[in-house]
């Protein structure tokens, strides 16, 4: 069966002036040296999921040290809902300042469409570091799929932020009663929308886990108090943001009434990410993207992707892996350094040299 995502055209990207990669089977593993460019182009594909890629860089970072305020493009090719489309991301510099446009077709459109088309996962050596360890980094995991489940609310959270920060500034300066009434009127009500689809997407992805036969490595979820005891936690929020209004220095919304911040912790056998091995937890946090992939994949185009993958699994977990995406037709791109040797022959796999 041939791939969704049929190949990439990059100009002026981090290492490359100019490279182009067609992909003719579901699964892909980049093979070379250290520093060629294995991990970029894994990069670049991250791109199909809105944002900045994986490594969640800066724009002006992408741009190849050789033509840094050269324009950066990123070209996909790809077929969806029985159609071929391309896609075209380009970084531009004007003005002293970069900007990031996506055109469908030849058509301007805003990032946030790609989620009805992509859902991309990601497991890499940032991914192993600080999903375990930063609390931010696995909110911002956890609300990115979230945003798979329900495109819209990804300019809900986006919103949220940039009032949030409005509110800072006006707690800092003029602290004028009315302008922060306002602001708390929006943040409530976007608020509400934010925990009922965070609560919606975790009730189904329970759901599915019910029926779900995992046979790679257990684990449970842990809702955070939003998404367990919505009236209450919403009651919370709104005392908080009033709290910050009389007393700005020495009150602030608490992260356990923050919408935003209002997930659920993944453990396994009642353990968390941090009590377990390294081995575990990486097989944890995968499992967890493994099987969010499989509910989320409805006429959407999976990707999943693993940085260094024999560097994190060992052979019987990568076979596995490899399995698990092929039954539920997710396309796959993993990277490994030279010394690597594949043991056995895994079906639809393509071997590509980077050199």
């Amino acid at each position: 069966m041939a791939p969704p995502l049929k190949g990439i055209h990059l100009n002026n990207f981090r290492n490359f002036t100019q490279r182009q990669e067609s992909f003719f089977n579901s699964h892909t593993l980049f093979k070379g040296r250290n520093a060629v460019g294995k991990t970029n182009l894994l990069e670049a594909i991250s791109f199909l999921c809105p944002g900045t890629g994986f490594r969640k860089d800066t724009i002006s970072n992408f741009s190849n040290q050789d033509h840094k305020e050269s324009n950066v493009i990123m070209n996909y090719d790809f077929d969806h809902e029985e159609l071929s489309n391309h896609l075209k991301i380009e970084l531009t510099f004007q003005e002293e300042r970069w900007s990031k446009q996506y055109f469908l077709n030849d058509k301007k459109i805003q990032q946030q469409q790609l989620l009805k088309i992509f859902q991309l996962f990601w497991f890499t050596e940032t991914d192993k570091v600080f999903f375990i360890k930063d609390t931010q980094y696995q909110r911002n995991t956890i609300n990115r799929i979230a945003c798979y489940f329900e495109p819209s609310l990804f300019q809900l959270l986006n919103k949220f932020t940039k009032l949030r920060r409005e509110k800072k500034k006006v707690l800092q300066t003029t602290q004028e009663k009315s302008w922060l009434e306002s602001i708390d009127k929006q943040l409530i009500e976007i608020g509400e929308k934010i925990i009922s689809y965070k609560r919606n997407f975790l009730n189904e992805f329970q759901e599915f886990l019910k029926n779900e036969n995992n046979q790679f490595f257990q684990f449970e979820i842990q809702p955070s108090f939003g998404l367990e005891h919505q009236e209450d936690f919403l009651i919370k929020f709104k005392q908080d943001l009033s709290d910050e209004n009389q007393w700005p220095k020495d009150h602030k919304l608490q992260s356990d009434h923050d919408p935003q911040k209002s997930i659920f912790e993944i453990t396994h056998q009642g353990k968390k990410l941090s009590q377990l091995s390294s081995a575990q937890s990486k097989l944890l946090i995968l499992s967890f993207l493994l099987h969010c992939a499989k509910f989320l994949n409805q006429q959407k185009i999976t990707i999943f992707l693993i940085d260094e993958i024999f560097d994190n699994f060992d052979m019987i977990n990568i076979e596995k892996v490899i399995q698990y995406c092929a039954e539920n037709k997710f396309q796959t791109f993993f990277s490994t350094t030279d010394n690597f040797a594949l043991q056995g022959v895994i079906n639809n796999l393509e071997i590509k040299e980077i050199t």
